[in-house]
């Protein structure tokens, strides 16, 4: 292999690495359909994942234009007064009542007394500060802040925010990634050096317009992750792979305090999988979980006034899971859909939830053993 196409396969496996996004396991990212209104879950901790974070793939080309990295709230709170943390990997964590005085914003970390959890930006926070400044009590800013995530309204905004603001990003991603890994090489062949070296320095233009379009982002609309879009665009200055990824980088801070079930809402995409999951996971906590006692109490007033927007209620996904008449199954788990055998009592699963009846046996319960 010659060192020209040396330099071209590096050239290649550095874009498909910056191809990629980390995201605490807590956290999930939408992908919008490019003809459509509904949204494609992606898990951060299904392709590749270390303790905290996990790996999430973009599209190599075109850019992944409707990429919408969400995160929860890291912090609940019941009608009793009672906390929760979300730990990096999603586990749920009970804590004392808490004061201003025990939460620390560390640069990745949310930390308390005894736990910490990873955030994607200092977005995610925003809410609780604002709140403290206003006189509001830990416990009103987390429910403000989870109000706020889960509001369909809130999350069309913010979508809507983010396309306008950042809307140069995706062409000067797209350029700068045909531009090095196809016209450079063509126009080394072809063009000579010095017609090289000139297509270079156009190159390095919109990698500066880049740097700069992240740089106002962070001084004018994201003015809370200033810090962290200002070393984005520093990087994107020196970079060419960096700037060529900016538009997702950026958007883990656009998204970063909204709920993906808001984000999912907001387009009226009431059918989506992924949502009816989420709800039977607060519908039905694990009997053995206090926190998950705690996690549904919580959630359970916020969700239902997001679901009404649409004219749905929590029970709309009280639905059976889906099996044919060949399947062996006579009774399911409402928490998870796990499909089991008549004799089965209890969903090993989700801590020995209690089955229920299918309501047209089709399974060896109809068959008597």
């Amino acid at each position: 292999m010659s060192a020209f196409a040396e330099f071209v396969a590096v050239a290649i496996a550095l874009f498909l690495w910056e191809s990629t996004l980390w995201l605490p396991l807590r956290g999930v990212a939408l992908r919008r359909e490019w003809f459509g209104k509904r949204w494609k879950i992606l898990d951060p901790g299904k392709l590749f994942a270390t303790r905290e974070v996990g790996m999430v793939a973009m599209f190599p080309l075109p850019p992944d234009f409707g990429l919408a990295p969400c995160e929860a709230p890291p912090l609940l709170v019941d009608p009793d007064g009672n906390f929760l943390i979300e730990s990096s990997k999603g586990d749920l964590h009970q804590l004392s009542s808490i004061s201003w005085d025990d939460l620390e914003h560390h640069e990745h970390h949310l930390v308390v007394p005894g736990w910490k959890t990873r955030m994607t930006s200092r977005r995610s926070t925003a809410i609780l500060r604002r709140a403290k400044q206003r006189g509001a009590t830990p416990e009103a800013a987390v429910r403000i802040s989870w109000r706020l995530a889960l509001s369909p309204d809130r999350s069309r905004r913010e979508w809507r925010r983010w396309k306008l603001a950042a809307g140069p990003l995706r062409w000067y991603g797209l350029i700068l990634a045909i531009g090095f890994l196809v016209g450079l090489p063509l126009a080394y062949i072809y063009l000579g050096t010095f017609r090289t070296l000139m297509m270079a320095l156009w190159l390095w233009c919109i990698m500066g317009f880049t740097a700069g379009q992240l740089w106002w982002l962070g001084k004018r609309v994201y003015p809370d992750a200033r810090a962290a879009l200002r070393m984005d665009a520093m990087l994107s200055l020196l970079v060419p792979f960096h700037a060529m990824r900016a538009w997702e980088l950026a958007a883990v801070h656009a998204m970063a305090a909204t709920h993906p079930v808001g984000l999912i809402l907001s387009s009226g995409d009431t059918g989506n999988p992924w949502l009816g999951k989420f709800v039977r996971r607060i519908l039905h906590p694990r009997p053995d979980s206090k926190e998950d006692a705690i996690f549904s109490a919580a959630l359970l007033p916020h969700v239902s006034r997001a679901l009404s927007r649409w004219g749905k209620t929590l029970q709309h996904y009280e639905n059976e899971p889906a099996v044919s008449i060949e399947e062996s199954a006579g009774k399911y788990c409402r928490r998870c859909h796990g499909v089991y055998l008549s004799e089965t009592k209890v969903c090993p699963d989700c801590g020995g939830l209690e089955l229920h009846v299918f309501s047209k046996q089709t399974a060896l319960g109809d068959e008597k053993g």
